[in-house]
């Protein structure tokens, strides 16, 4: 077996570019050949291995091209990153080699999947956003601070200002998705891989009918800790982005309802609004990733209040496997980890009073105690280890290569 991953980035900017490395890695120390194609340096040092070949495209951030006019066009379609892949893609042996494509919007643009599609080669695409089917790539409309309810790229999609920045800025996203989804009508049944339930059942009506699809949930691999006393902490956390898809104001006001201290850690242009609706509000930038379990750890609960649909943040799985119970949106990838009531609570995005009285009953000391130990029991029954999500990636290349091979 032999596997392209294709990946904007070659080291780790954020978690596609982490999953895409640490799946090569893994994969390569299970035995598999991998081919690792990114366009925007550096390398990292995970993909040192004999079975792992680095073979970058001097590419460019999208948002580091000089003009918006060349960077418009990088976007829609990108030639040399085209050239580059169709070159290499046609020298890989037939019959054995699978393209994995993990992310292409950065630098490679929707060239990427054309070339997949033209080499003839079994496709597989992870879903770490909704770039798939959706120009703004979260089905969420900025402008209104709430989900999209249009189908993608209708007319009502292609006119709506839903865009973070500017109209102007949708019409180019627009024009890339057109060009995204002419290549992706072309694959032939191409691999999906969701990394939650949730986000497969939301996906999937978008996607082409032909398709088909497996859920391989994102690795956290972290050494079994002793289970935390959420019981001994007072504050609720939220560890993110301050941006409004992802709420953090509207935690900030649930909290200072439910009279509850609250720890923001992390950065973004809600930062004065936090401070602003919740002055006791205690908001610090990021943490070394070293440091990140020893945060949770400190946390009476950890919140993700997402308005959008959120496919699968692994900061979830980090506070679980630490025995802190979660309060999260349920239109979100782990609300299916979370039995609610047991192990966490589940709110509905966008409500304050319902944030605000899942934060009061997380104030009782037995009520927290116990779902932190269920959260750390449950988590532990089946982790989300590295070892896993190879083993289920691998089984999912096998049905694709074998499904080509009888056809």
């Amino acid at each position: 077996m032999r596997i392209v991953i294709v990946s904007d980035f070659g080291s780790v900017n954020g978690g596609a570019a982490k999953v895409a490395i640490e799946s090569a890695r893994g994969l390569a120390e299970a035995g598999v050949n991998v081919v690792f194609a990114c366009a925007i340096s550096p390398i990292s040092e995970r993909l040192l291995h004999p079975r792992i070949e680095v073979v970058s495209f001097e590419g460019e951030d999208i948002w580091h091209v000089g003009s918006r006019l060349a960077a418009a066009r990088q976007g829609v379609w990108n030639a040399p990153a085209h050239a580059f892949l169709t070159d290499l893609l046609a020298r890989q042996p037939r019959g054995e080699t699978l393209v994995h494509l993990h992310q292409w919007t950065k630098a490679f643009s929707p060239a990427a999947i054309a070339a997949a599609r033209e080499s003839g080669l079994p496709v597989a695409i992870t879903m770490h956003d909704y770039f798939s089917f959706c120009p703004v790539g979260g089905y969420f409309d900025f402008k209104l601070g709430a989900p999209c309810t249009v189908r993608p790229m209708r007319p009502g999609c292609v006119t709506t200002n839903c865009d973070r920045a500017s109209y102007v800025h949708k019409l180019v996203r627009v024009a890339r998705q057109w060009r995204s989804d002419q290549a992706m009508r072309g694959l032939d049944a191409p691999l999906f891989i969701h990394v939650s339930d949730f986000a497969r059942r939301f996906a999937e009506p978008f996607l082409p009918r032909r398709a088909r699809h497996v859920v391989v949930e994102n690795m956290m691999e972290a050494p079994r800790r002793p289970a935390a006393d959420p019981a001994a902490n007072r504050h609720a956390l939220f560890l993110g982005r301050f941006t409004q898809e992802k709420a953090a104001d509207l935690l900030a006001r649930a909290a200072a309802e439910a009279g509850m201290p609250v720890r923001f850690v992390g950065e973004g242009p809600l930062a004065d609004e936090i401070a602003r609706v919740n002055p006791q509000a205690e908001v610090r930038g990021w943490v070394p990733a070293d440091a990140v379990f020893a945060e949770i750890a400190q946390a009476r609960c950890l919140v993700l209040p997402s308005l959008w649909f959120e496919p699968g943040p692994l900061v979830i799985a980090e506070a679980r496997s630490l025995g802190i119970p979660v309060v999260l949106a349920r239109t979100t990838g782990p609300a299916s980890w979370i039995v609610d009531g047991e192990d966490g609570l589940l709110v509905d995005g966008g409500d304050v009073p319902g944030l605000a009285a899942a934060l009061r009953r997380l104030g009782d000391d037995a009520v927290v105690r116990a779902m932190g130990a269920a959260a750390y029991r449950r988590y532990w029954e089946d982790p989300l280890t590295t070892r896993r999500h190879v083993e289920r990636t691998i089984a999912a290349y096998d049905g694709q290569l074998a499904r080509r091979r009888a056809a």
